[in-house]
């Protein structure tokens, strides 16, 4: 029979409870439970990661129960073998090994063991014990990379991977910290080192990681990373992933994000910023800076920002909502929104084919631009200028700084907020 470490650790302790019984019945064999519950008996809960065995009201009796207290991180777990005695012999062997084979994975595992004579409880928490600066398994086919360094002093960090997503923090703690976890099709911590290749480079300024694959093709290796990086919000951010998502959150100053084939998310961000992905969609929240963002065939989406802001996508469609500043949108062949706040600086929206729809404050002041297949302006907005079916040339309010608008196909809408 196949089981899991956990069934046999189950298991194990079904063993106690029988044996529990057969002393205190005599050479009875245990019957079946009737309510009320026997005060020897077993009660098995579970919550989450966590086994708890409750009323078991004779432990201090059973001096391999008593032992059960060495048991650190389960390696002790022959206790539970020596229980196998209670068992008929017909299937006595069958279960030693299964106890045996569990105890060689428990080496990848690590387990707390707590036990209450008093109480009469034992509890199972699964722990995740990682050493810093090498791969530890944490479970089954699950594998972590964990290093901690002091970042008092840290300018810039860089972090690539060549696939798997990538989470970037900005934190106030002086201890950075990068952790990556590795599943898939890999089973021994040998097995990983032989497809990946980790490389850590740490000095005060700076910390550069990367993990590069062993052989020629990444994806014959069927493996799935995905890391985490704690740093000061204030240090230099490069970040590249060739297959997975971005996300950034709270940092400030320089920053540069690369995706092949993932999107990239950006949130509470400041600085000079910029992000690049192969097919994959950006989104920029609660940020303001200077944004230079582009997507072979994402769809890219600005909100409550400001600063100058750079889209472009060869076929997406691009959003700039509650925005303040200076902007380009540019489009092959999707749909351009704007809400605008404010507008500084010469900015332009241009689609190949696709509509344009802007909506800017009724008191506000700008000078606008605007071509397309159709040319339509909200009457609220008291626009100054000339104007046909197809263009539209003048001002709102005091005029001032310049939207220039074009589509080749396509429609182009000017409306006040409401």
């Amino acid at each position: 029979m196949k089981t899991s470490s956990w069934e046999i650790i189950i298991a194990g302790f079904i063993f106690v409870g029988v044996a529990i019984y057969l002393i205190e019945s005599g050479t009875e064999a245990p019957k079946p439970p009737q309510p009320p519950t026997p005060p020897d008996s077993i009660q098995l809960n579970f919550d989450g990661e966590r086994l708890k065995l409750i009323e078991l009201k004779n432990l201090e009796n059973l001096e391999n129960l008593k032992n059960l207290e060495n048991l650190e991180n389960l390696k002790n777990l022959s206790n539970l073998r020596n229980l196998t005695n209670f068992l008929p012999a017909e299937i006595r062997a069958e279960v030693e090994a299964e106890i045996d084979e569990a105890m060689k994975e428990f080496e990848q595992e690590s387990v707390d063991v707590v036990l209450n004579s008093e109480k009469g409880t034992i509890s199972i928490n699964r722990a995740m014990s990682v050493s810093s600066g090498g791969w530890t398994a944490v479970s089954t086919g699950i594998f972590a990379y964990v290093k901690e360094f002091d970042s008092e002093e840290l300018k810039e960090a860089q972090l690539r991977l060549p696939f798997g997503s990538i989470d970037i923090v900005g934190s106030s703690d002086p201890q950075a910290k990068l952790t990556i976890q590795a599943s898939g099709q890999v089973s021994t911590k040998e097995d990983l080192r032989s497809k990946l290749n980790t490389f850590a480079d740490i000095n005060p300024e700076t910390a550069l990681f990367e993990i590069r694959t062993r052989g020629d093709k990444a994806g014959d290796h069927n493996i799935q990373l995905q890391a985490t990086l704690q740093i000061p919000h204030q240090v230099k951010v490069h970040s590249i992933t060739n297959a997975g998502h971005i996300s950034s959150n709270n940092i400030d100053g320089s920053q540069f994000y690369k995706t092949l084939g993932g999107h990239i998310t950006l949130v509470n961000l400041s600085g000079e910023i910029h992000a690049e992905t192969g097919g994959g969609h950006i989104t920029v929240t609660d940020s303001e800076g200077d944004f230079a963002l582009s997507s072979k065939g994402g769809n890219i989406h600005a909100e409550h920002s400001n600063g100058s802001l750079v889209m472009k996508t060869a076929g997406g469609n691009l959003q700039a909502h509650d925005f303040s500043g200076y902007f380009e949108a540019t489009t092959n062949g999707g749909n351009i929104e704007l809400r605008l706040l404010d507008i500084t600086g010469r900015s332009n929206a241009s689609t190949g084919a696709g509509s344009i729809s802007i909506r800017f404050p009724k008191n506000g002041n700008a000078a606008f631009d605007l071509s397309g297949s159709s040319v339509e302006i909200g009457p609220d907005l008291n626009f100054q200028g000339s104007r046909s079916s197809a263009s539209a040339t003048g001002n709102i309010g005091s005029g001032g700084n310049n939207l220039t608008a074009k589509t080749n196909y396509g429609s182009i809408i000017l409306k006040s907020i409401e």
